[in-house]
């Protein structure tokens, strides 16, 4: 566009600088658009990625959790102690070997680490009449013993289990 300058004349001038300001016979202003920006790019592998990596994570450590943590019933063996006669006796057995005083007859089912013995201790109160002990595994006997009447004095009934092969 050329517009008149003072001095010499006609001059040529850039065109002008639209602003916000509605031109002379505009009703309102020209709208300006932001330029476009390009969509981001979607970064769905990395998110697959992730979870395939957690899914590996949480297989691997309740694997490893899972053999770690070991219920007590797998490093033990359950076994049932029985003791028959009258009256009454003292027991006590391996591993903790805490004295009971039970009504006879008695059976108690016990759970302790796997070893290679086991020991059932009976004193019965009663001398007069035979006492009979037995350690047993999954209903099979593994030893039983039986004490004679001795009439007096202290005898003590002891079954003593090989538990090496069970």
């Amino acid at each position: 566009m050329n517009y008149p300058q003072a001095g010499d004349g006609w001059q040529q001038m850039p065109p002008p600088i639209f602003s916000a300001q509605p031109q002379p016979g505009q009703p309102y202003a020209p709208r300006h658009y932001p330029s476009a920006t390009p969509p981001r790019k979607k970064k769905t592998w990395l998110w697959v990625l992730l979870a395939i990596v957690a899914v590996i994570v949480l297989a691997v450590g309740g694997g490893v959790a899972f053999f770690a943590v070991k219920s007590p019933a797998q490093d033990g063996m359950t076994l049932t102690l029985k003791v028959t006669g009258t009256g009454s006796a003292g027991v006590w057995y391996t591993p903790d070997l805490s004295v009971k005083r039970v009504d006879l007859p008695w059976t108690e089912e016990i759970t302790i680490p796997k070893s290679e013995s086991f020991e059932l201790d009976v004193a019965p109160v009663n001398h007069d009449a035979p006492v009979t002990c037995t350690v047993s595994i999954g209903g099979t006997d593994i030893v039983t013993n039986t004490s004679s009447p001795t009439g007096s004095g202290s005898a003590i009934l002891i079954c003593k289990a090989e538990l090496g092969n069970h």
